[in-house]
């Protein structure tokens, strides 16, 4: 896989940094959408009779927002000195160019502000969690306000991610962890992760069903046609993210229909948490592979 690497980066006009800068961005991407869905759709109904787990959860939820917005700006930074040093523009020239950029800027450094709050004041902040979520939605969905409606189908991709897998890692560290923690009584344990779990399950459906509809729009539109996928270095990558995607899915659908149903214990809450943590693991690479992607020239240009 190394050399394979290797060759892949020799080949192309990209270098390690740019794939970093897209990987960076996607997990900062997935980490604030996935705070906020913990908190807004999950948390409460699974933890609200106990004051001091919802306390914790939400904290611990709040520190992972805080941290992926920070790496969002991040991302934003560098994608504006690579503008700035591939067309030798000044900072202002550059954010000239791109106002949707600095709105993006402002509102992920308010995110970055609002999930702070939210992750230090020792009681929960309605008005953090809520300015977090806005910024949120404008910092991922902004993109959308355009009459091209070629340009909205990517960040719905990304946003459909972060929905599944951003809202399984927050789940799986703020929730599932909360909810097997000493805060919560031992009888109220294995219910308080099947209710979080079952919550979970109705979010990750709905979003896999748009990561799909998305990717299939989004390899259509960059492959041009069907040959390309075995023909292209862009095709033959796609085919190894999908294989990925395959496992990420099957490992889903296992906790579905096969962990889920024994939910209700604090063993069996367990059990879901280390194969939860093991799709993250894979999705986690999903994400480098899809970094490695994005720059790759796409096949569907050079038609």
């Amino acid at each position: 896989m190394m050399i394979a690497a290797a060759l892949l980066f020799a080949e192309s006009d990209f270098t390690a940094l740019d794939v970093l800068h897209e990987y960076i961005g996607f997990v900062g991407s997935f980490f604030i959408v996935g705070a906020a869905s913990f908190y807004f759709l999950l948390m409460r109904p699974a933890l609200g009779t106990n004051a001091a787990a919802m306390t914790s959860a939400a904290r611990t939820a709040a520190r992972i927002g805080a941290v992926g917005a920070l790496l969002r700006l991040l991302a934003l930074a560098m994608s504006i000195n690579s503008l700035m040093a591939a067309k030798h523009l000044s900072l202002g020239a550059a954010l000239g160019g791109r106002p949707a950029s600095i709105v993006a800027e402002v509102m992920t450094v308010v995110a970055v502000i609002a999930f702070a709050i939210a992750a230090l004041t020792p009681r929960e902040s309605n008005v953090a969690w809520i300015t977090a979520g806005i910024a949120t939605l404008v910092v991922m969905l902004g993109a959308l306000v355009t009459t091209n409606i070629s340009r909205v189908v990517n960040p719905l991709h990304v946003f459909a991610a972060s929905m599944w897998i951003g809202t399984l890692i927050v789940l799986v560290t703020a929730g599932v962890t909360t909810a097997l923690g000493r805060t919560m009584e031992s009888s109220a344990r294995g219910p308080a992760v099947a209710m979080l779990v079952n919550r979970f399950s109705t979010i990750a459906l709905w979003s896999a069903g748009l990561l799909v509809l998305t990717g299939v729009t989004t390899a259509y539109k960059h492959l041009g046609q069907l040959s390309a996928l075995w023909t292209s270095v862009y095709g033959k990558t796609l085919i190894g993210k999908l294989c990925l995607v395959i496992v990420v899915f099957t490992l889903g659908a296992y906790n579905n229909q096969r962990l889920k149903p024994s939910l209700g214990t604090e063993e069996a809450g367990r059990r879901l948490a280390r194969s939860a943590t093991l799709e993250i693991a894979i999705a986690a690479i999903v994400l480098i592979v899809t970094a490695v992607l994005v720059n790759l020239p796409a096949p569907a240009e050079h038609m």
